[in-house]
């Protein structure tokens, strides 16, 4: 029986001093039938140098423009050609069983998504933040199949926008059309939202097989006001784009309530970023969020501090 083709879909910019761990591992996997496309968005270093050391074990796309991760992931899916889908951001890098049990798992219980474990490491003296946030075992049991609303409800109580933590089939993407916004930081929030409400199946692995660095100056750690303001303004066009998503007509209740919850997570996000005041003036907008749904976010954040 042939083993199905997974497409490992790696956008770089500027990562002259990661890439060839990023890419080293994933070469190094013990899982046999793997297409590696590598899209890069317009790097300034040698980056591209050093990847076309590998161009005999990956498939790389130079571009020569800058349109940000969402674009390049995007690009990537066009391109893939396998069953399923894995996304590795290029700073980072993957234990060498991690495809195979993946694929077993996922071939095994004909789940349309597999997520698994993650553990971060810090460089350069960046503090981490969060170190738990990417162990899911506290909601999510070890190899249980999950379906219906029950599925729903582990997928929210667990949310994690990366994309690195999970194995999604190919025709889930095709079907429902899902894809990552372009032009704005923290694009997975959007793209994730949507593959947690697509996905009829899911298991999960509680494995750690995604190692994620945080380094100075990623999107993780940057701390600059220009920074903050882009932030923001990205996260207000994910809400305005989940706002659309959330008004379909052939959305359950349970996906429209879904929806709403991660509505809500933004918008409080959006509450208290570390912008000028001027500029949340913007938040009045947003005709989605109601009154009641402000009460419960108050009443949610009391119940955090008790």
């Amino acid at each position: 029986m042939s083993k199905p083709l997974v497409s490992v879909i790696v956008p770089t910019y500027n990562v002259e001093r990661y890439v060839e761990d990023c890419i080293d591992s994933l070469i190094s996997q013990t899982y046999p039938n793997i297409e590696i496309i590598v899209i890069d968005d317009g790097s300034k270093d040698a980056t591209v140098y050093l990847l076309n050391q590998y161009k005999d074990k990956i498939k790389l796309t130079a571009n020569d423009n800058n349109k940000g991760q969402g674009a390049r992931r995007n690009q990537g899916i066009k391109l893939a050609k396998g069953e399923y889908i894995y996304f590795v951001d290029s700073d980072d890098w993957i234990e060498k069983d991690t495809i195979k049990e993946l694929v077993e798992q996922a071939v095994k219980t004909g789940a349309d998504l597999v997520r698994f474990n993650g553990k971060a490491f810090s460089e350069g003296g960046v503090t981490l933040k969060k170190e738990g946030q990417y162990n899911f075992s506290h909601q999510l049991e070890h190899k249980k199949v999950y379906t219906g609303e029950d599925l729903l409800d582990k997928n929210r109580r667990s949310f994690s926008a990366s994309p690195c933590l999970y194995l999604i089939k190919k025709s889930v993407i095709d079907q429902h059309n899902l894809y990552f916004l372009e032009g704005v930081l923290h694009e997975d929030e959007y793209f994730t939202t949507r593959v947690f409400c697509a996905v009829e199946s899911m298991t999960y692995i509680n494995k750690p097989h995604y190692n994620r660095r945080y380094r100075v100056a990623s999107t993780m750690t940057e701390q600059s006001n220009l920074h903050k303001l882009k932030s923001f303004e990205s996260y207000l066009k994910i809400f305005k784009a989940l706002e659309k998503d959330y008004q379909r007509p052939e959305l359950k209740p349970a996906q429209k309530q879904f929806i709403k919850r991660q509505l809500l997570s933004v918008y409080n996000g959006l509450q208290q970023a570390d912008i000028h005041p001027v500029n949340k003036r913007k938040l009045k907008e947003l005709k989605s969020v109601t009154f009641k749904d402000k009460v419960f976010l108050v009443l949610a954040k009391i119940k955090q501090r008790m």
